[in-house]
């Protein structure tokens, strides 16, 4: 029994038993808490993930209307697929929720990105028009499947995202047109004409027309008509209306090569590099330039009747002495006969589709022939469709496809100037000076290309096109408004 005890002292093997027995606490601890961090690291990324989606499908829905909230709430937590945006799932909880995470949904009218979260960044509103950012955020907790052996049973996760949708105007003129509909303009609206009227007291009606402030007032309105107004974008938020009379007409005018008013001496600062006071290359207008064609000759001769007065577009030359001379008015007189391209017929016998109480906006139907006729002799609307082709017809060619046609064309005499009514003469009343008698002639010259100012590049914006804001006039405020 002795020698048993004393083989049994002396005996190694297995002396490492007590040693891996009071170690294998702390391996298995070890271990559990490296498989459970990993689990909630992949719980943090997945439930942040998850949060990010859901802000941006929620915030989709902010269009500042009166069921803007409900619908970016419904959008990511609703059951219903139909009105559902973003589904997101967590498989690292393990909290005995399930797959489907629930949000908690904060709106702001404001949220300043300066401050900690600690000091709310977020103005809260319940008011679904204020409502410009949405604050998401979630919770789960995954129960740790091997760390409890150190006391350690769960960890919550919260994750936040904070969205917003801004809306913005990019390279417009500083000029809004109040629309019929929010979906204004669709394809159907292509080629209908708008009259333009400012709003009658504070009463805004679809085809109201209203400046833009760009943020330096007045002159910004007037220098953003001549040029080719906002080079850009800026936040919608940040312009406002500018209110009174402004110089419109005269600013819009030198596109059409049309100097007067305001703008007289402006044709001298067309900068052809960028357009700016520059007329489009097309000006097609119902205005007129007088011409006059004089001969001098000796008083005692008989009245001269020449076979032909030079045509519109001749250049001026000579003084009458001796030679005949050719000289311009000094400015544009409006002539009926001139045609432009006019407004759609129901504009003139009143039958327009009514829109917000008024007939500002047409139905696209405008005397095609009439027009041709004028200003194209022996083309007709087909033969333009034809050239134009893409699905162009005679039945609804546009003023604008018409205008394009006219400017792929202007090598071919299309634009030359042309001459409206009767020449007038008057050799039976000559101004006599001395032995000298001047017979005059003159005939009125419409110009479809321009003449006070160089054209503008092809490289720069068409200037007979002038992008403009279409708004929803309601509850239209303008600067300084409350």
């Amino acid at each position: 029994m002795i020698g048993a005890w004393r083989r049994l002292s002396r005996d190694k093997r297995g002396a490492v038993a007590p040693t891996v027995a009071l170690s294998l606490v702390a391996l298995i601890a070890t271990g559990g808490i490296a498989f459970d961090y990993a689990r909630m690291a992949a719980m943090d990324t997945e439930l942040q993930q998850a949060v990010d989606q859901a802000a941006l499908a929620a915030a989709t829905q902010l269009d500042r209307t009166d069921t803007a909230q409900a619908r970016a709430t419904a959008a990511i937590n609703t059951n219903v697929v139909a009105n559902r945006l973003a589904i997101n799932e967590t498989r690292f909880a393990n909290d005995g929720v399930g797959r489907g995470l629930s949000y908690t949904l904060t709106f702001c009218s404001d949220y300043d990105d300066s401050k900690a979260d600690s000091a709310n960044p977020c103005t809260v509103t319940a008011v679904s028009k204020e409502a410009r950012f949405v604050v998401v955020a979630a919770t789960r907790t995954a129960n740790y499947a091997l760390t409890p052996i150190v006391g350690a049973l769960s960890s919550a996760m919260t994750a936040r995202a904070v969205a917003g949708v801004e809306s913005s105007i990019c390279n417009v003129a500083p000029l809004l047109v109040c629309v019929a509909s929010n979906d204004f303009p669709t394809a159907a609206d292509i080629g209908k004409g708008i009259i333009l009227k400012t709003a009658g007291g504070n009463a805004w009606v679809a085809g109201n027309y209203g400046f833009l402030d760009f943020g330096n007032g007045n002159n910004g309105v007037i220098s953003a008509l001549k040029g080719n107004g906002l080079n850009g974008c800026q936040n919608q938020d940040d312009n406002e209306t500018e209110p009174g009379n402004k110089n419109a007409t005269d600013a819009v005018n030198t596109r059409l090569d049309v100097y007067a008013g305001t703008e007289k001496n402006e044709a001298a600062n067309c900068v052809p590099s960028t357009g700016a006071s520059c007329p489009a290359q097309n000006t097609r207008k119902d205005m007129a330039l007088t011409m006059t064609y004089a001969i001098e000759q000796a008083a005692a001769a008989a009245a001269p009747l020449p076979s032909s007065v030079p045509n519109c577009g001749t250049p001026a030359t000579g003084n009458g002495n001796p030679n005949p001379s050719i000289a311009y008015a000094a400015d544009w007189a409006q002539n009926k006969d001139a045609r432009q391209f006019g407004r759609d017929g129901c504009h003139y016998n009143g039958t327009c589709p009514s829109a917000g109480g008024a007939q500002n906006f047409g139905n696209g139907t405008w005397d095609r022939d009439g027009y041709l006729a004028a200003n194209h002799p022996g083309v007709t609307a087909a033969m333009i469709a034809t050239a134009l082709g893409g699905g162009a017809s005679a039945t609804t060619l546009t003023r604008y496809q018409v205008y394009q046609w006219e400017t792929a064309n202007m090598g071919s005499g299309r634009l030359d100037p042309v001459q409206v009514g009767a020449t007038i003469a008057d050799p039976g009343n000559p101004k006599v000076k001395g032995n000298k008698a001047t017979y005059t002639f003159t005939k009125q010259c419409a110009f479809n290309q321009p003449r006070y100012a160089p054209v503008a590049s092809s490289a720069v914006k068409d200037r007979r096109v002038l992008p403009i804001v279409a708004a929803n006039c309601d509850n239209l405020k303008g600067k300084g408004a409350a």
